[in-house]
């Protein structure tokens, strides 16, 4: 299998220079449109991968903050939608969204928060200090006005990805929701016609603009390892994305600590994705517990849209095209960088990598931790089968069952889905040529209700009904020529 995946991160707008939804589409459509034009030629993206921060949010303190920021996420579910109509055939499941710290509300975090009098007593200080530096504290510390807040409304702190939230749930049009509870803070995307998983992870746990760390609820990151260790998707690739960066520098605290990637790596995941740092990087991360050698490849995105005092020094915005080749179990990350200084108006081309001095960087892809068994697929379609008929979904079951009706265990389920749907067109194009008397049966009675001539002769004419010994098959063949045939 080769395809590859549209990665971009950072969408937050340079509020004071924005860059509107209709150029942005079309500059990627005309970057797009000269892939085959490059060396190497780069393939067309199967699907996209959006890490985080869809909008640059507003101060605690703005007047009409709450439409503003409504403004900013129409503004980013306009363009998320387009990319769906442009690219992947309005197919909203192939583009994977997640938060980032842009995402959370400044607002909200503040509206539940209570600044602290720091105490004169040093004992009552130094237990003030103890608490902050506790792994869950609800204390913060605010360098700008030099003292501590303490979250005292818990559940308003829980809202704070609220906008978020409901930007997620309209661009999947309900078929997918943002939770409340960290714990439950992550969304799986699969796509079994590449034989590829993702799943999204929010980094931004307990995570506000007064306490910059990245990290995930433990809950959300073990349901993640779950997930992928899923006898489901043996043998596809696995991959995972989220928002932070994994370092930081001696003044920087807004970063994941990077050793959950030994848990990912462990579960089976070869690609990390992320942004935040608004630079382009391609690493390995290798296994560092026990002997085995399995490793991760990490691909961070720059940001697509991000003010020119935001860039990180000498990178420009830029965003990835990333292929794999599950054949040859390789990959290759291609950079799109902005290649003109009109920051409304951009235009892409290649990129740079420091690593490779080229504009892509190749790398190996670790193979998956199982085989995929070779009846697996048929088993969890009969599966999904079942569940439709159970739920009385028959023309969803048909359609399932309709991928593997040369399964044995499929023609039972198949003929009971016909029958409850009573469709006889339906029953005449699934079931031709029948395989059984009773599917003969069921067949001639499709064509006795709404069948051609030509339709009827064809059936007459089966080595099955010609030598019917079946009652009930006799009756069939007299009733279709009464009716097709005089």
């Amino acid at each position: 299998m080769h395809f590859s995946i549209l990665h971009i991160s950072d969408l937050h707008r340079d509020l004071s220079d924005e860059i509107n939804n209709v150029w942005l589409l079309e500059s990627l459509i005309s970057d797009f449109g000269q892939f085959d034009r490059q060396t190497p030629e780069i393939i067309k993206p199967t699907l996209a991968v959006v890490t985080g921060d869809l909008v640059y949010g507003v101060a605690p303190g703005m007047m009409g903050a709450g439409k503003e920021l409504e403004r900013q996420y129409a503004q980013a579910e306009e363009f998320l939608v387009g990319l769906a109509e442009q690219f992947f055939e309005g197919r909203r499941e192939r583009v994977v969204i997640l938060p980032g710290n842009h995402d959370i509300c400044y607002r909200d975090v503040m509206a539940c928060a209570q600044s602290i009098t720091i105490p004169l007593d040093q004992a009552k200080k130094a237990a003030l200090v103890t608490e902050f530096f506790m792994p869950r504290s609800m204390l913060r510390w605010s360098w700008r006005d030099l003292c501590f807040y303490r979250i005292f409304d818990t559940n308003l702190y829980l809202d704070r990805l609220r906008y978020f939230a409901a930007a997620y749930e309209r661009f999947y049009q309900g078929s997918r929701t943002f939770p409340r509870e960290p714990e439950l803070q992550y969304d799986t995307f699969d796509f079994p016609d590449i034989d590829f998983s993702i799943v999204a992870l929010n980094s931004c746990f307990n995570n506000d603009p007064l306490r910059r760390a990245g990290a995930f609820h433990p809950s959300a990151l073990t349901e993640a390892c779950r997930t992928l260790r899923q006898p489901s998707r043996a043998g596809w690739l696995l991959a995972v994305a989220w928002h932070h960066n994994l370092v930081g520098g001696p003044a920087q605290d807004d970063f994941l600590d990077p050793q959950f990637l030994q848990l990912l790596m462990d579960a089976g995941a070869s690609i990390g994705f992320h942004g935040h740092q608004h630079l382009a990087e391609c690493f390995d991360e290798r296994y560092r517990i026990g002997p085995d050698a399995r490793k991760i490849t990490i691909v961070s995105a720059s940001t697509l849209c991000a003010e020119p005092s935001k860039l990180s020094p000498g990178a420009p915005r830029s965003y990835n095209v990333v292929e794999v080749d599950t054949a040859a179990w390789t990959g290759r990350v291609h950079q799109r960088q902005m290649v003109n200084k009109l920051y409304n108006l951009p235009v892409w081309g290649p990129g740079h990598f420091v690593s490779t001095n080229r504009s892509y960087c190749d790398f190996e892809l670790c193979r998956p931790l199982a085989v995929r068994p070779s009846k697996l697929d048929a088993q969890l379609l009969l599966e999904e089968a079942d569940r439709a008929i159970g739920t009385e979904r028959w023309q969803d079951a048909i359609s399932i069952l309709d991928k593997v009706r040369d399964a044995p265990l499929a023609r039972p389920l198949l003929l009971r889905a016909l029958a409850e749907l009573g469709e006889a067109r339906t029953t005449i194009a699934t079931l031709w040529p029948p395989q059984s008397i009773e599917e003969a049966v069921m067949v001639g009675g499709a064509i006795v209700d709404s069948g051609t001539r030509e339709e009827a002769n064809s059936f007459l004419h089966l080595e099955l009904v010609m030598n019917r010994n079946d009652a009930s098959l006799r009756e069939i063949s007299h009733r279709v020529r009464e009716r097709r045939l005089k």
